[in-house]
This record gives structure tokens, C-alpha cells and sequence, in this order.
């Protein structure tokens, strides 16, 4: 999720220098939320899975200052560059978890 977040930087938002420690955070915590809310909590899907996006979109801007549009972009090319690399590693390494709600099998 990290990487996702610097590409979403790097393409969209050009914070400099690249913002490496707010990404760390911001992944860390959307994906504590996210395992708190799904193995803990067992929550449904519809909550455990949008929790972790509104914090990861909140502390987005609390940390890089966009303006929304720039958000809602930034959202969108971190979500393109997370399927870009997550389709491929679920495929070939059969990472369920990835995508809980739908099995992808590219290979």
C-alpha cells in the first residue's frame, strides 16, 4: 500500500521530498484497521473494508494537503497501481487475501 501511495504522489500530487514516512504511516494504519475489523471484530465486508479507505483518504490529506479533485485522483491512480501489482501476485502466488471478494486467476 506504501507504493501505491508514492505513485499516487509521484504522478499526481509531487509532494517533495517523496513523502516515504507519511506512506509507512498511512499504510500501517489503514491496514491495522482493516485486520481489526475483519479478524477481530468480524465485521461485514462493507465495514471493514471502507473504514481503512476513509482513514487511508483522511490522513492522504491531512498529510498532503490536496485539494479534493487532486485527491480523488491521487485515490484513483494509487487504486490503478494497486491492481497493477496485486492482480499479477494473487495470480501466481493464489493471495486470496488480496481481493476478498472476488479469486483472481490471470495464469
Amino acid at each position: 500500500m506504501a507504493v501505491t501511495i508514492l505513485i499516487g504522489n509521484a504522478v499526481v500530487l509531487n509532494v517533495k521530498p517523496h513523502p516515504v514516512g507519511q506512506a509507512l504511516i498511512i499504510a500501517a494504519v489503514s491496514v491495522l484497521l482493516e485486520k481489526w475489523f475483519v479478524s477481530f471484530l468480524h465485521l461485514p465486508s462493507i465495514i471493514s473494508y471502507s473504514i481503512p479507505t476513509l482513514s487511508f483518504l483522511i490522513l492522504s490529506y491531512r498529510f498532503f494537503k490536496p485539494t479534493v479533485p487532486k485527491l480523488f485522483v491521487y485515490w484513483m491512480v494509487g487504486f490503478a497501481a494497486y491492481l497493477v501489482i496485486h492482480i499479477p501476485a494473487s495470480s501466481i502466488f493464489n493471495w486470496s487475501d488480496m481481493f476478498p471478494f472476488w479469486k483472481v486467476h490471470l495464469f
